[in-house]
């Protein structure tokens, strides 16, 4: 087996995992991605963030090679990949990749020629919208919540203190609470030295009182030192005072962040 189908087949099993950020890690820093008529990405932060329609209508992906061949440096590939639709539906569709490595073993450029409209015509489930939406008279704190995690992805501080009250407690697990706006960022400022955040996956969002909302999801980052892609599943609770967030509760599984306590400082 050659080397650049080796690395072929590392790329599509990151990419079974539906975890989008180990996808993208195989790609060089300057890449091509042009997945048939789409607009091509040329990062792998691109990539991320061209995919989250992808990932909201498909839970789970699979690739059979039928056949490669190599010319000129470059991989050809025919191939007939599996996808589970978000309502259950299945396709097998036929696609055929060209991809091209630079001397590292990233992918620096992958064109993919395939009609993936049959996985896109499928209408989303019902209960996929139940679980993503609360009430009417909860959309205003849904949109909070929303841009709050912009302006934190984006390292806004100001901006992102602006959603808190000046009382607000902060809590990580069972770490000490944080008290205020200002500590709030401090903290978080410390723990993104060493981890950007990404996206976030998130799986359901309930109301538990006319206040206070419930979210699953999984936190996505990239550890700066070592640009590995960590996960912490967590589940979050806002609660709100006056349009105010005063209450922020984390629950998180950090055992792979590399911090012993997400406060030692």
């Amino acid at each position: 087996m050659s080397k650049n189908l080796e690395q072929a087949k590392r790329l599509f099993a990151a990419g079974e995992t539906m975890q989008i950020e180990r996808f993208a890690e195989h790609f060089s820093d300057e890449c091509l991605y042009k997945f048939a008529n789409n607009s091509a990405a040329h990062s792998p932060q691109e990539i991320i963030n061209g995919s989250e329609e992808f990932l909201q209508r498909v839970t789970s992906v699979e690739h059979n090679i039928v056949n490669h061949h190599e010319s000129g440096g470059r991989l050809y590939l025919q191939m007939e990949i599996s996808y589970t639709c978000a309502n259950g539906a299945q396709h097998t569709l036929p696609c055929c990749d060209a991809l091209e490595f630079d001397e590292k073993g990233k992918v620096k450029e992958l064109r993919i020629f395939m009609d993936i409209s049959p996985v896109y015509n499928e209408p989303l489930p019902s209960h996929k919208q139940e679980n993503t939406e609360i009430s009417l008279g909860h959309e205003d704190i849904k949109k909070k919540v929303s841009e709050m995690y912009a302006a934190l992805k984006k390292e806004d501080w100001k901006l992102f203190e602006s959603f808190f009250h000046e009382d607000v407690v902060y809590k990580v697990g069972a770490n000490d609470p944080v008290v205020g706006p200002d500590k709030i960022s401090r903290t978080l400022q410390y723990i993104y030295k060493i981890l950007k955040l990404t996206t976030h996956n998130q799986r359901g969002l309930w109301k538990a009182d006319d206040d206070t909302v419930i979210i699953e999801m999984d936190a996505n980052y990239v550890n700066k030192l070592t640009e590995k892609f960590v996960q912490v599943p967590c589940t979050d609770i806002y609660r709100f005072e006056n349009g105010k967030i005063v209450e922020w509760r984390v629950y998180p599984d950090a055992s792979q962040t590399g911090f012993t306590s997400w406060f030692n400082k």
